[in-house]
């Protein structure tokens, strides 16, 4: 019997939340979970479960491409290793998906530890140039609504944290854009690419998901973290927009780095462990803009050589 949903989750050094992921999924055959082990740390422990090896680093984006060949299930479940599901979650999915025939897929209502929605963060609208500008300087803008959205509300742009798609909506439009590496702004672009081609997400709450939200910061460093989501920023600006503006986004995030160094003498960034730590964050965020995202070496090395590259005006 064939699987009618597969639940693919990427694990990057986040093994103790692979294994409550593990623990939680329904010894049931019509749902199987895949496991890409990025960061190859898992070893022996998920005995029972399809866990695939790369031999290097796929990204978020790659390593879902990856499993979607393995599997033959009909509907996909795109999770965080973070993410995992409340009892009947996956027969509420399947039922909503049936109900919204018409749907490419559904954004299932995601819940923090407390039991307070997450809607604000994983339901949002598709940014606009001036959304992604604000955001090159720093400044948060292009959050949900503060109301809570109904069931059956489309959704323009549901996080990749826990999203159930069908295949065939998935394979149509290419999968993810694996250029968008290793994470940051993978799941909006292909959230993008959904709503340019006419295919709707909705918003099924019956089906909820328990989420850390943020557990990868820690792990990659607040610098790292800062150099890649806004050379990613700039890579869908450049992709979805303009070239001009992906250059303009970069200007801006070189002004933002240079005018909150001297700020963390009486502000230390919540994401930061220490006053250290963002400060070497932000000069090479700084440089990172300066550079074209070819300095610092370690950040660039990190997403690879191919990747480096800013196109012409970029």
């Amino acid at each position: 019997m064939e699987p009618l949903l597969a639940g693919i989750a990427v694990n990057w050094h986040g093994d103790e939340e692979i294994l409550r992921l593990v623990e939680s999924w329904p010894k049931d055959s019509r749902f199987e979970l895949l496991v890409v082990d990025n960061s190859g740390s898992l070893g022996d422990s998920l005995s029972g479960t399809q866990v695939l090896e790369p031999s290097r680093n796929l990204g978020f984006g790659g390593a879902v491409n990856a499993a979607l060949e393995r599997t033959r299930a009909p509907s996909i479940l795109i999770l965080n290793s973070d993410a995992r599901p409340t009892p009947g979650a996956l027969e509420s999915l399947i039922e909503g998906l049936e109900i919204h025939s018409e749907a490419a897929g559904l954004a299932p209502r995601l819940l923090s530890a407390d039991g307070s929605a997450q809607h604000r963060w994983q339901l949002r609208p598709l940014p606009s140039s001036l959304t992604l500008l604000l955001q090159s300087l720093m400044i948060p803008a292009g959050q949900g609504s503060k109301i809570e959205p109904t069931a059956g509300t489309l959704v323009e742009q549901p996080a990749a944290a826990a999203l159930a798609l069908r295949r065939r909506a998935l394979e149509a439009i290419g999968g993810f854009d694996e250029d968008f590496f290793p994470a940051w702004f993978e799941d909006v672009d292909l959230a993008r690419r959904l709503f340019d081609s006419n295919r709707q997400v909705v918003y099924w709450p019956a089906a909820t998901f328990e989420h850390l939200l943020g557990s990868t910061v820690p792990r990659l460093g607040y610098g790292r973290f800062l150099w890649i989501y806004y050379r990613n920023l700039g890579r869908y600006l450049r992709k979805h927009h303009s070239h001009g503006m992906a250059f303009l986004a970069r200007v801006l995030t070189a002004v933002a780095a240079t005018v909150r160094i001297p700020l963390l003498v009486v502000r230390q960034p919540s994401r930061a462990s220490s006053r250290r730590e963002a400060h070497s964050g932000l000069t090479g965020l700084l440089l990172g803009t300066l550079s074209g995202w070819r300095l610092p070496h370690a950040q660039s090395r990190a997403v690879g050589d191919d990747l480096d590259s800013e196109a012409p005006g970029g």
